[in-house]
């Protein structure tokens, strides 16, 4: 069985990638088509690969993470063995010992969520310039988290 079912246009000429747009899934017998946007993160356990949803839904994936790593959009990085993120599941990240970086990823608590030192540049050069994917949606500022608000409900507007 086919593990994806659309892929991004591209043209061989040019020598760019396939690249996935949905996966599928699945959850008991129900299989489910999961558009890429929608994942938070896949995590290796027990011989299978899993996938985490924004919903904190967990689902079962027939690819192995090499797979998806090859085929992911930019948007994603794999941060060890285990684990490949969204960088819109990226809460925030501390540095831990060993010059190694800890995440904090929405719905990731008991996950191993460890950046070993030999990854740690390229994580962060992919945090900088890498991370697009798709139209993915504006991330909010830390003003914007903690005022529940968009910018422009903020604005002050001057009185004459």
């Amino acid at each position: 069985m086919k593990a994806y079912c659309e892929i991004q246009e591209h043209d061989e000429s040019q020598g760019a990638s396939l690249v996935l747009k949905n996966i599928i899934v699945s959850k008991g017998l129900t299989q489910l088509i999961l558009p890429i946007q929608e994942i938070l993160y896949f995590f290796h356990e027990n011989k299978n690969v899993f996938v985490v949803t924004e919903d904190n839904e967990t689902y079962f994936c027939e690819l192995g993470l090499s797979a998806i790593e090859k085929d992911i959009c930019p948007g994603f990085f794999r941060i060890n063995r285990q684990v490949i993120v969204n960088y819109n599941a990226i809460q925030s990240f501390s540095y831990i010992e060993n010059s190694k970086i800890e995440l904090c990823v929405r719905h990731g608590s008991g996950r191993n969520m460890i950046i070993g030192k030999n990854k740690v540049a390229s994580f962060k050069k992919w945090i900088m310039f890498d991370c697009t994917c798709f139209s993915a949606p504006r991330r909010k500022s830390f003003k914007e988290k903690i005022s529940g608000t968009l910018p422009e409900q903020n604005v002050l507007r001057a009185v004459k």
